[in-house]
């Protein structure tokens, strides 16, 4: 499913860093993608939203585009097959042309430990996240290669790469990320694509906000920097990583207050 939208009215005025830039952002419905999404717009950039199922905020966050005279597109499809995750690629591209920023933001979470852990969850897990962005990656390089340009940004919890009870599959499929993502830019330097990952901590979004609030006090306590991150403060760096970053490659920016310290 594809529908576009284009301005008419501003509300909130997109600057032109990021004019003429098409990005694509995947789980961009809500938290950390939407920001990302209203952040690359708000830059300047044409954004093409995806989401799965949560049709009604994705067409909430192109109506916020709209209003800030950016252009963009929704595009829905479930990025744990191959053949969905290839066809949001393909519908961007038959639209605009090119592809110059891919934001791999899609992903889900699974609270189990191992030995309750179904082979359903597991492939779940390894599907959407790890999978999930190595279809998209792969079916957006080969634009991005012809183009001589490209920006693909990783969004990894910061679970990965630190230890943490009933995370392990989750853990392991967002750790395949940051490798992919370092062996992605050693292959496509030549090409002017830079590969970056970020891993947020916790996070102001609805997934941290079913969590119990003295969880989180304690979680943040413990933190050199005692709070949660907003998701703006994620999606700025998106854009620093899109905009500023051409010498970053196959690098990975944690941003979350420390986190992997405790």
């Amino acid at each position: 499913m594809a529908a576009a939208c284009s301005a008419n009215s501003i509300s909130e005025v997109a600057t032109n860093s990021l004019r003429a830039k098409i990005a694509l952002v995947t789980g961009a419905s809500r938290g950390i993608g939407r920001a990302i999404a209203l952040e690359l717009a708000r830059n300047g950039a044409t954004v093409a939203l995806n989401c799965n199922s949560d049709l009604a905020n994705s067409e909430e966050v192109a109506a916020r585009i709209h209003a800030m005279g950016s252009e963009c597109s929704l595009v829905q499809g479930d990025l744990a097959g191959k053949e969905d995750a290839r066809r949001v690629v393909g519908s961007v591209l038959d639209q605009f042309e090119r592809l110059d920023i891919l934001v791999n933001n899609a992903g889900i979470t699974r609270d189990y430990t191992l030995w309750k852990t179904i082979d359903e969850k597991c492939e779940s897990a390894i599907s959407v996240n790890l999978k999930g962005t190595c279809y998209c990656t792969t079916a957006a390089l080969p634009a991005m290669v012809e183009q001589k340009y490209g920006r693909i940004i990783n969004i990894v919890p910061a679970v990965g790469g630190t230890s943490a009870y009933a995370q392990a599959i989750y853990a392991a499929s967002r750790d395949g990320i940051i490798t992919f993502a370092k062996c992605i830019a050693l292959e496509y330097a030549r090409y002017n694509i830079t590969v970056n990952s970020i891993v947020p901590g916790y996070t102001a979004t609805e997934m941290a906000g079913a969590m119990p609030q003295e969880v989180l006090e304690k979680i943040c306590a413990k933190m050199p920097l005692p709070r949660l991150a907003d998701p703006e403060e994620i999606a700025k760096a998106v854009v620093f990583l899109a905009r500023d970053a051409s010498y970053m490659t196959g690098s990975t920016i944690n941003l979350n207050g420390e986190l992997e310290m405790f």
